[in-house]
C-alpha cells in the first residue's frame, strides 16, 4: 500500500512539474511573440506615417514646380502658350510616377511586415509544439526511471526477505543438528552392584557438551558462506549468541 502511495505521489509531483514547465514555456514563447508583434505594429505605423508624409511632400513639390513654371511663362508672356499645357501634363505625369513609386514601396513594406508577423506566429506555434513534446518526453522518461527504481527496490526487498528466510531455516537446522548430536549420547544407564545380599543401582548422568563443543558442531553443520550461531560467555557469567559467516579458508567473519 505504501509503495503504491509513493508511486501515486511521485506521479502527482511529475504532473505538477509538467504543468509548471508548460506554463513557463508558454509564457516565454508568448512574451517573445508579443514583443515581435508589438515591434512590427510600431514599424507599420511608422511606415504609414512616413509614406503619407512623402506623398504629401510629392504633391506639394509638384504644385510648387507647376506654379514656378507658370510664373516663368507669365513673366515671358507665354502664359497661354502650348508650353503651359505641356508643363501641366509633365507635372501630372511626374506626380503620378512619384506617387506610384511611394505606393509600391509602401505595399512592399506592408507585405514584409505581414510576412514577419506570420513568421512570429509560426515560430510561436512551432516552439510550443516542441516544448510540449519535450516536456511530455521528460515526463515519460521520469516515469520509466521511477518504475525501474521501484523494480530494483522490490527485487532487493525480495532478496532481503529470502536471505532472512534462508538464515532462519539454516539456524533452525543447525540447532536441530546440534541437539540431535548431543542428545544421542545423553541417555541414562544403570549399574548394579551386589554385596551383602543386597543390590544397589547407581545411575550415571550424561556429560553436557561444552560451549566450545557446541560452537564446533554448529560451525561444522554450516556450509561455506552460510551464517551460523556461536555462543560466548558474557562478563556477567551468562551466555550470548553471535552470528558468524563460515569461510572456506577458516577465517570466519562476524555478522552480528
Amino acid at each position: 500500500m505504501e509503495g503504491r502511495d509513493l508511486r501515486a505521489n511521485y506521479e502527482e509531483d511529475l504532473n505538477r512539474l509538467k504543468t509548471a514547465q508548460r506554463n513557463a514555456a508558454v509564457a516565454d514563447l508568448e512574451n517573445t511573440r508579443n514583443q515581435a508583434l508589438s515591434n512590427l505594429q510600431a514599424e507599420q505605423r511608422q511606415n504609414a506615417a512616413t509614406y503619407n508624409t512623402q506623398r504629401s511632400s510629392a504633391n506639394a513639390q509638384n504644385r510648387l514646380s507647376a506654379r514656378n513654371f507658370q510664373e516663368y511663362l507669365a513673366s515671358t508672356g507665354r502664359a497661354n502658350s502650348g508650353l503651359s499645357a505641356q508643363a501641366r501634363m509633365q507635372n501630372a505625369n511626374n506626380l503620378n510616377t512619384s506617387l506610384n513609386n511611394l505606393n509600391t514601396g509602401e505595399a512592399a513594406a506592408i507585405a514584409d511586415i505581414n510576412r514577419r508577423t506570420t513568421d512570429a506566429q509560426n515560430a510561436y506555434n512551432t516552439g510550443l509544439a516542441g516544448a510540449n513534446a519535450q516536456i511530455e518526453a521528460n515526463y515519460i522518461q521520469n516515469l520509466l526511471n521511477e518504475r525501474d527504481k521501484q523494480l530494483q527496490r522490490d527485487l532487493q526487498e525480495r532478496q532481503f526477505q529470502e536471505s532472512i528466510r534462508q538464515f532462519n531455516e539454516n539456524l533452525a537446522l543447525q540447532r536441530q543438528q546440534l541437539q540431535s548430536r548431543f542428545s544421542s549420547g545423553s541417555g541414562g544407564g544403570g549399574r548394579t552392584s551386589s554385596g551383602g545380599g543386597s543390590s544397589k543401582t547407581t545411575t550415571t548422568s550424561s556429560k553436557q557438551p561444552t560451549i566450545a563443543e557446541q560452537n564446533a558442531a554448529l560451525r561444522n553443520a554450516a556450509k561455506n558462506g552460510q551464517v551460523y550461531v556461536k555462543y560466548v560467555q558474557t562478563s556477567q557469567g551468562g551466555v550470548a549468541e553471535q552470528l558468524w559467516k563460515k569461510s572456506s579458508n577458516g577465517k570466519d567473519t562476524r555478522v552480528r
